[in-house]
């Protein structure tokens, strides 16, 4: 498979400061390389540590909370910043990332400010488990859409940046079939959708291509070979051609094609947009049939494919954020998991519980009243 990062980043996060972030007007916390175990009652801000680490490495909530909303109410503006240590270099990048009320943001990496938050994004891969992963299986298309993006993402800039070019001139034709028709335009954009519209989907294909034996055999081990379970691309666009420029060309067609019904609509009504990933299990659509807790084991499964990928594309360690996972892992998941996600980068976990053996050997912080205070 191919490698997207040719000389890899094995880092760690090695501190972390939050100013005005969330319910933490001030505060310094440093890691060890194995990561940390964050304990505190419910409300205590666990989660708005981890929301803070994710946002370090990829300039957004995994809560789907914009950067306003994660300003404390008192201020107006929020500051984050880390440093990352590189064990290759042995020396620590330092990125920050600052942003107000009034919607401005600025981030830096190693006191230098990027042109754009795409040019930090991917460094530094980050995982996320939590009990809104349900959603992966329960919920609509676009979150299994936003999985397989901010996964690819991390692994491929040319992927990031075809996916903005598609968001783009798709919004753009969409404003055009809402207020006018003008052939011309909507030409233009359809080109340039299908072009990067047909990268795109060739690259989910790839990925889950890649994912599915894997994801079968999580399922598999974890649920105890009681049932099957297996996954399946699902575009809005279908295409068996073999080169980019043949899905080009259908894609274009395609779009072209639905622009009569797109202007009656107001919004286009096909492209990588309305992409889905199909899960089942022993035949049957999951999402109709799956039980609790077949969804927990199925979302588990592609989160530890998640893993693989990075590490077959970028060759490099990973951090993994356990949200309240003791909640809705139970003693045997646990022992599968933590044993695979330990030996494979950084594992930073929030619960209110301290029963788990599991993680016993990850640094302990008590976290209470906007306060983190190592154990």
């Amino acid at each position: 498979m191919p490698k997207f990062f040719p000389n890899g980043i094995y880092m760690h996060l090695s501190r972390i400061f939050l100013d005005n972030f969330r319910n933490y007007r001030n505060c310094s916390v440093e890691f060890e390389p194995n990561g940390a175990l964050f304990y505190g009652l419910n409300g205590s801000g666990k989660t708005n540590l981890l929301e803070a680490i994710f946002f370090l490495c990829t300039s957004r909530s995994q809560r789907q909370s914009s950067r306003v909303e994660m300003i404390n109410f008192k201020s107006e503006y929020g500051y984050v910043e880390g440093g990352f240590f590189e064990e290759k270099s042995n020396r620590e990048i330092a990125v920050s990332a600052g942003f107000s009320r009034d919607k401005k943001v600025s981030m830096k990496v190693d006191g230098n400010a990027l042109s754009s938050l795409s040019q930090w994004f991917g460094r530094a891969a980050v995982i996320p488990f939590g009990p809104d992963d349900i959603n992966l299986i329960q919920g609509l298309p676009g979150v299994r859409r936003t999985f397989l993006d901010l996964l690819l993402c991390q692994m491929d800039q040319v992927y990031m940046r075809n996916l903005g070019v598609y968001k783009k001139n798709c919004a753009q034709r969409n404003a055009v079939l809402s207020m006018y028709n003008d052939d011309v335009a909507l030409d233009i954009y359809e080109q340039n959708m299908a072009v990067s519209g047909a990268a795109v989907s060739l690259k989910r294909q790839e990925i889950i291509s890649f994912m599915k034996p894997h994801f079968s055999g999580f399922y598999a081990e974890i649920s105890g070979n009681c049932e099957e379970a297996s996954i399946e691309y699902k575009p809005s666009i279908r295409c068996d051609l073999s080169t980019q420029t043949e899905w080009e060309n259908v894609f274009y067609n395609e779009i072209k094609n639905a622009r009569k019904k797109d202007v009656s609509n107001g919004f286009s009504s096909i492209g990588i947009h309305r992409d889905d990933l199909s899960v089942w299990v022993d035949g049957k659509p999951a999402k109709l049939f799956a039980s609790q807790g077949q969804c927990t084991t199925l979302t588990l499964s592609l989160r530890m494919c998640s893993i693989l990928c990075c590490e077959a594309y970028k060759k490099e360690t990973m951090l993994f954020l356990f949200d309240d996972a003791l909640t809705y892992l139970d003693e045997g998941r646990t022992r599968r998991v933590f044993p695979l996600v330990k030996s494979k980068g950084q594992v930073f976990m929030a619960t209110s519980s301290m029963q788990e053996t599991a993680v016993r050997d990850i640094p302990l912080y008590i976290v209470k009243d906007g306060l983190v205070v190592r154990r």
